[in-house]
Order: structure tokens, then sequence, then C-alpha cells
């Protein structure tokens, strides 16, 4: 998945909750530890917490256990009886209610914020059985993919499991894919991003913006060639060159798309633009974010093949 706007500001996107006294007895019918009281709560108390601190961002919870969908939904009613105030918030008519979903449930539905509640415990004596529901059987790396891409700006998961339990050989599917995702968050919060030098066009924009005070960074999480801030507002930029190997739709209309849902302004540029005006190139990306060229981009053409050519470019 693509990272949001935030995370260049400096605004984590995924954040894990392991929970230690997330222990229950295995159910006598499908033999799994599903829906702990642990998880539940603090499920519970991070929707309040959300509905309470941004009222206006949406909110989803996902999980893997339709079991622990119902539990969680009921528990939130519950707790709503003591919080009228939030009525509105988690109850009220909106364009991206807040709902508590299955995987399976969440795969057309998209919020701003989602908490992955994965849904299974440990036993009491601290053992990690094999069933995780449809996380554990064919398919089930595709739906934790599913889960964690629900999300536009923040995903947290809360976890019972830590990823020393998910080191077993019996594990397959999602639940093996489980541990893989728990490796890579702890690896993305201690790495230190090594900028992208290989395009040495690139390079001289980012130093043209970064002249005009705006914060870039190249190579931004290995996804994204040059991104570009100033005044809170965010800017990806991306060279026809690049998106070479995605088809048209993809590279003018579904990137684009996914790139401004996740908080970003989107600015594709040609080769021969930065070859030829990177000035200019730079004053459009700054205009981005409101501000001022530095000055009026010469050219020996006439003004109205100017306004034709950035009536393209556009």
């Amino acid at each position: 998945s693509l990272p949001w706007a935030g995370s260049f500001l400096g605004h984590p996107s995924i954040a894990v909750d392991y929970l230690d006294d997330g222990h229950g007895m295995p159910d006598p019918d499908s033999g799994a530890i599903e829906s702990v009281d642990a998880e539940v709560l603090r499920t519970v108390d991070l929707v309040i917490e959300h509905a309470t601190a941004r009222p206006t961002e949406s909110l989803m919870v996902v999980t893997a256990s339709a079991k622990h969908a119902a539990r969680v939904h009921t528990a939130v009613l519950e707790a709503l009886t003591h919080r009228p105030d939030l009525h509105d918030v988690l109850l009220g008519d909106r364009a991206e209610p807040f709902a508590v979903l299955t995987i399976e449930q969440s795969v057309a539905q998209s919020r701003d914020r989602v908490i992955f509640s994965i849904g299974f415990g440990r036993t009491p004596h601290g053992r990690v059985l094999t069933e995780f529901g449809s996380l554990g059987r064919p398919g089930g790396d595709r739906l934790l993919a599913v889960a964690m891409t629900r999300a536009r700006r923040y995903v947290r998961i809360v976890s019972c499991i830590r990823p020393s339990d998910l080191d077993d050989d019996r594990l397959s599917h999602g639940a093996r894919a489980l541990a893989d995702l728990f490796d890579d968050i702890e690896a993305r919060r201690t790495a230190v991003e090594v900028p992208d030098d290989s395009d040495p066009m690139l390079i001289d924009l980012a130093r043209r913006l970064e002249a005009r005070g705006m914060k870039v960074a190249l190579g931004h999480r290995g996804k994204l060639p040059l991104v570009a801030s100033r005044g809170g507002y965010c800017v990806a930029v991306e060279t026809d060159a690049a998106l070479a190997h995605l088809s048209l739709r993809e590279s003018l209309r579904l990137r684009p798309d996914l790139l401004r849902r996740l908080g970003w302004h989107y600015a594709r540029v040609h080769v021969f633009e930065l070859f030829s005006d990177p000035e200019a190139v730079a004053d459009r990306i700054y205009a981005l974010v409101g501000g001022a060229p530095s000055a009026p981009a010469s050219s020996s053409a006439p003004s109205g093949m100017q306004t034709e050519e950035l009536a393209i470019q556009r």
C-alpha cells in the first residue's frame, strides 16, 4: 500500500497494541480462542477515544472473527448508554458511518481510520492455537492485505498475539503472513530512510523546491519518487518515465486518484519538461501548495502556444 500524506508530516500511519492479558478457553465447536474480553474492552476504548478526539474523521473496526465483530458492536452500543454525547458521532447519519465488520464484509469499504482488532487470543497457558478463522485458510494472506488497506490515514492493530507467538511451522496462509506483517511494522518503525539518488533530474528538482522553502524527500518509503511539503500540504511528484510500466488507465487515473485519497496533491511531470524548463516545473509544484511563482517563465514561443501547452500538461 502507498503511504498517506500525514506520514511525511511526522504523523504515524500504523501502530500495534499488544495485549498481555488476552487469554481465553478454546471454543468447543471451532477450537478457536475467539474474542477474549481484554481485546473487546481495548477495542471499545479505542472507539470511544476516536469519537471524542476526532469526531470529524470516519472510523471502522475490522476483525477476522465474526464472533468478535458481534461482541465489539454490542459493547460499543452499551458504552454509548454512558456517553450520549457521542451518539451522533458513532450512530448518526454520515456519509461514512461507523461500522464493525469482518474482513470479508469490509472489502468494498474504506474509512479515514481503521481499528484492526484481530479477534483471536491465547490459552490460559499462553499457547497460540492454529485456528485463526478465515486468516488461517487458503486466501487468508489476501484477506490480511484487505484488512491492512481499508484505512486512508491510519490503522491501529489490536492483538493478543505477539510475533514470537506465531513462530510455528503449523501456521499457514494469513496466520503466517501476520507474523511477517508484525516484523515489517517493527522494521519500518526503526528504519532510517535512504534518499533515492538514481534520477539526476529529480535531484535537481528537489533542490529547486528546497530553495523555495519546501521540505523534500527522494524515494519516500521506497514508493514515491519525490515528495514535498509546505504549510501542512504535501505533493507527490512522479515522472512519466517512472510510470511507464503501468497501463494508461493506472497511470492517468487510478494511481493519481489513490494518492489524492491518501491526502497528497499530485503532480505528474514529463521528463522533457524537467530537461527543458525545470524552473517552470518547480513553480508549478510550488503553486499546488499555495506558493507564488519565483519569476515568470521565459520562452520564445508565442503566448498562445504557452497557454495551449499548459492546458495539455494539466
